[in-house]
């Protein structure tokens, strides 16, 4: 487990999920100012977690710190079907906590003993120096591991089941099977499944303009996890990954224009740790490869019932082609899924309904108004039978401490809806220590 004395020598991988009800009448959510590149304020949009938004590319461009510090994450992923097949190490950059925990202890103005120019040393000897840090993301950054549901649901840690999704995507995809498609990733956290299907897709060549876009939906209860290790993780994949070779080749040891500072990239390799400057021109070549790639991405924050909710009417405004308001922070169609992910989000078996509800909006097409009761929708949403979603749910068997696991998941499920359509069949598992498995639904 990753422990904020920096000891890097175990993975940043969570094994167990430790469900730490805390009191929560004492958190408050942030929404304090984010450090600009050259060290002005942007304000953070007015949003509760929970509340369902979309963070801008603009935004997220304009948070990232001046420079991101990473490490490999090393997951061992299999080249077929066969459990007993042969197997391979594969690698994902993904940003340090310490780095993002630094970064908002910069931009902590409040807090007198915060130094913003401190070194990379001075950064893990403080990180013991505030026992009551006044912005809140700080707490779960020091405890990355807690959650206290409804405030912060774990989505700074990498769990187990993520990298168990990366092996069975690896072994069961093509490239084919990604191309053109719509996938969300649910509960998303530091975005792993998805960051590999981002590796696949950008060390492709560029497909034709013409053809449909490529869809990634990062949704994650926590638009601070969006933020700070999500959308830098999806950066580090862009950069590790051949389509950053155009913007590399062109300036190989340029000069920032800001600065007259000589700036030097680290090396392309996502299995070597090490810091990456962020510039101008490097966020400009960024955009350039998504129009490229024809790929759009989405950062999507807050509960599922409000994601749900915000699908639901970005569906029915897209069929009778009514504008948005001004008011809505939906950009663009939500919904209508070929591909969805989720791993570790079902610990807590009260929350499975609206999981449920989530999945099945996601994955379906709608005629309803978003007048009607929920339930009314729910009955009266289809799915095209030629093509059915891949929905995929990682998780364990069962969570101690906590309740849930994957058994309870099933069974659920098949209850959710008294028809009898719904199938759950279990796809992968591991029964060594805590078992693991992946299943399968289909409605």
């Amino acid at each position: 487990m990753f422990k904020f004395a920096f000891d890097l020598e175990d993975e940043d991988i969570d094994f167990e999920i430790n469900s730490v009800i805390k009191d929560t009448a004492n958190i408050q959510i942030q929404s304090k100012s984010s450090s600009g590149e050259h060290g002005e304020y942007l304000e953070r949009p007015a949003i509760s977690d929970g509340e369902f938004s979309e963070l801008s590319m603009e935004h997220l461009l304009g948070a990232l710190p001046t420079q991101l510090s990473f490490s490999p994450l090393e997951i061992d992923v299999s080249l077929s079907s066969s459990a007993a097949g042969a197997r391979q190490t594969h690698h994902i950059a993904r940003r340090d906590l310490f780095d993002a925990r630094f970064q908002v202890m910069s931009e902590d103005k409040s807090d007198p003993g915060v130094d913003v120019e401190a070194d990379d040393k001075s950064r893990t000897d403080t990180n013991d120096s505030i026992d009551a840090p006044s912005d809140p993301r700080l707490e779960f950054l020091n405890t990355p591991s807690d959650l206290v549901p409804g405030v912060y649901e774990g989505g700074l840690k990498t769990w187990e089941c993520s990298l168990d999704l990366v092996n069975y995507l690896h072994s069961s995809l093509k490239d084919e099977d990604i191309a053109s498609k719509r996938i969300l990733e649910l509960g998303c956290g530091t975005g792993v499944p998805s960051l590999y299907l981002l590796q696949r897709i950008f060390s492709r060549p560029p497909p034709d303009p013409t053809s449909p876009k490529t869809t990634i939906h990062f949704q994650d209860y926590n638009t601070s996890v969006l933020e700070l290790v999500t959308f830098p993780n999806v950066l580090l994949s862009w950069y590790m990954s051949p389509a950053s070779e155009p913007f590399l080749s062109s300036q190989p040891a340029s000069s920032d224009s800001e600065t007259d500072d000589v700036v030097e990239y680290p090396t392309k390799d996502p299995a070597l740790a090490g810091d990456l400057p962020i510039t101008p021109s490097l966020k400009s070549a960024f955009e350039r490869s998504l129009e490229t790639f024809n790929l759009e991405i989405k950062f999507l924050g807050g509960s599922w019932k409000s994601f749900r909710n915000a699908m639901v009417n970005s569906i029915h405004d897209s069929e009778t082609q009514v504008e948005h308001t001004e008011n809505t922070s939906i950009k663009g169609v939500l919904g209508a899924y070929d591909i969805l992910l989720t791993s570790e989000t079902i610990y807590r078996t009260e929350s499975v309904p609206e999981l449920l509800d989530t999945m099945w909006v996601a994955t379906h097409s709608s005629t309803s108004v978003p007048s009607q009761p929920i339930t009314d929708q729910l009955a009266k949403m289809a799915i095209d039978e030629k093509q059915k979603p891949l929905i995929l749910v990682a998780a364990k068997v069962f969570y101690f401490g906590v309740g849930g696991g994957i058994d309870e998941f099933v069974e659920a499920t098949k209850q959710w809806r008294s028809d009898g359509t719904t199938e759950v069949t279990s796809v992968w598992q591991q029964n060594i220590g805590v078992g693991r498995r992946i299943v399968r639904v289909f409605w």
